[in-house]
C-alpha cells in the first residue's frame, strides 16, 4: 500500500510539474535553461576544484550551448534573452554579445520575410 502511493504522489508531482512547464513562455524556459546549466557547470568544476577563471570559463561554454536556435521568431525572441541576461551575468563580454544580437536581428529579418512570402 505505502509504495502505491509513493508510485501516487510521484505521479502527481510529475504531473504538476509538466503542466508548470507547459505554462512558461519558451523565453522563460531559455532563461532558466540557461541559468540552470551554467550553475550546474560551475558548481561540477568547483567541485572538482578547478580555479574560479576556468570554472566560470566552463560555465559560460555550457551557457552559450544551452541557449536556444534561431529558427522562429519565437526562439529568437528566446535567444535574445538569453544574450541579455548573458551579458548581465557576464558571460558575453560586449563585443560577443553585440555580435549576437546582430545575428539575431538578421536571422529576425529572415524569417519575417519568410512568413511574408507564404
Amino acid at each position: 500500500m505505502r509504495l502505491a502511493l509513493m508510485q501516487h504522489k510521484q505521479h502527481l508531482t510529475i504531473h504538476a510539474a509538466e503542466e508548470e512547464r507547459l505554462r512558461r513562455s519558451r523565453t522563460a524556459r531559455a532563461l532558466a535553461r540557461c541559468r540552470t546549466e551554467w550553475t550546474s557547470a560551475y558548481e561540477t568544476a568547483s567541485a572538482k576544484g578547478l580555479p574560479a577563471q576556468r570554472a566560470l570559463r566552463m560555465a559560460a561554454v555550457a551557457y552559450k550551448l544551452a541557449m536556444p536556435e534561431m529558427d522562429s521568431l519565437a526562439s529568437i525572441k528566446a535567444n535574445i534573452s538569453c544574450v541579455a541576461q548573458g551579458i548581465t551575468m557576464e558571460v558575453f563580454d560586449g563585443r560577443d554579445g553585440s555580435q549576437l544580437l546582430y545575428a539575431a536581428q538578421v536571422a529576425m529579418s529572415v524569417v519575417k520575410a519568410k512568413e511574408a512570402k507564404k
